[in-house]
């Protein structure tokens, strides 16, 4: 591994260097180490011990980088040995097939393949990641004093799927973390969980590193979808998160009860049990209006974000959009909608960012969005 958790005071220093108030931008670092869950347990692959976290981590750049932006196929290289090795490249193979499956496979709102003739799905995909980013690996050490993001992928999600959404932040004077919660299991669907219940353990490992990575700032959890669903199940404990952002659970237009204890017992219960001592901010497309039915009665300070045009799940991650830089390469049949899309995740970054600002106590300007609100609110 590249950055050892037991070393990480040798890339980010301690002493503080204050948060960025001007607006201004910074350019973006990216680092990557591993965590051990000592409360899960997982055996594969010749590995047998705590379960794995491999962290993607962006944040500013205090001096301008030396070192090229990295390929988007970089953000995944590690030397790691033994067992680990063989676990983590398993966990590719599974990363890859779901961003063809979930993000390539498809047009918008179409469920008959795309047909890339004469290239393959594996072709377009490298040639997607073979294109830049805007992060680079630091090149000694970088002292850092700014709030902390914490980012859950969905189901059958991956630690990258944001990667403009952590650089958005990253340079604008955030940290952003983000791992894997799901593991390579042999003769198993990619998403299936070491255990049936709710990985509060493997949150509260990352979040702890958050916290001291945060060196006295705040820190905060975005989850997409089922990463959603795991922050309500865990966060109403007090002190773990300073906000929440709740990235469409798909629970937000169900209004059936019985449906929805059946389908997410465990989100049922903590959301009609516990109270949430942070502010919240909920974001789907229900095709109407907030107050979200199944959450109008949580116990917490909410607030809502609702686009007015239609917004697909998987919108929500720019690995959705990554196809857009393939236009004029590759058949595209919906670039139209597509950039739609991209127009109202642009718009959706904006608004996440301004709120999380005004929680980290940095300045911050509401967003002003071009042909008018996209969003009805709450």
């Amino acid at each position: 591994m590249r950055v050892p958790s037991v070393a990480l005071g040798l890339l980010f220093a301690s002493t503080a260097c204050g948060q960025t108030s001007t607006g201004a931008e910074s350019r973006v670092g990216f680092v990557d180490t591993v965590l051990f869950n000592g409360q899960l347990h997982y055996v594969g692959y010749g590995y047998d011990g705590p379960a794995p976290l491999f962290v993607q981590g962006w944040f500013p750049l205090s001096a301008e980088p030396v070192t090229k932006p990295l390929r988007y196929d970089q953000l995944r290289e590690r030397t790691l040995d033994g067992p680990l090795r063989r676990v983590f490249d398993e966990l590719l193979l599974r990363m890859d097939s779901a961003f063809i499956e979930y993000d390539l496979r498809y047009p918008l709102g179409g469920d008959e393949p795309i047909n890339y003739a004469p290239f393959t799905e594996v072709q377009v995909r490298d040639s997607l990641f073979g294109l830049h980013t805007r992060s680079h690996r630091p090149n000694g050490v970088h002292a850092l004093d700014f709030p902390v993001i914490v980012y859950h992928h969905g189901s059958q999600g991956f630690s990258d799927e944001n990667v403009r959404m952590a650089e958005h932040f990253a340079a604008k004077g955030f940290i952003f973390l983000s791992c894997n919660f799901h593991w390579s299991l042999e003769d198993k669907q990619y998403g299936i969980p070491l255990v049936w219940e709710p990985d509060q353990s493997s949150i509260g490992t990352i979040l702890r590193f958050a916290r001291q990575l945060a060196n006295g700032n705040k820190v905060f959890y975005i989850g997409h979808s089922w990463g959603a669903q795991e922050g309500w199940c865990t966060l109403h404990e007090p002190g773990l998160v300073d906000a929440f952002i709740s990235l469409e659970t798909t629970m937000e237009w169900k209004t059936d009860t019985a449906e929805v204890r059946d389908k997410w017992p465990h989100v049922l219960e903590a959301i009609t049990t516990y109270s949430y001592p942070m502010p919240i901010l909920l974001v789907a497309d229900t095709e109407g209006e907030p107050p979200f039915p199944m959450f109008k009665d949580v116990r917490g300070e909410l607030r809502y974000l609702d686009p007015k045009k239609s917004f697909a799940h998987e919108s929500y991650t720019s690995a959705y959009h990554m196809r857009l830089r393939g236009e004029g390469r590759f058949n595209m049949p919906d670039a139209e909608s597509l950039r739609e899309q991209e127009v109202l995740y642009e718009a959706m970054l904006d608004e996440l960012l301004h709120f999380l600002q005004a929680q980290a106590g940095m300045s911050s300007v509401a967003p002003v969005h071009q042909g008018g609100d996209p969003f009805h609110r709450k």
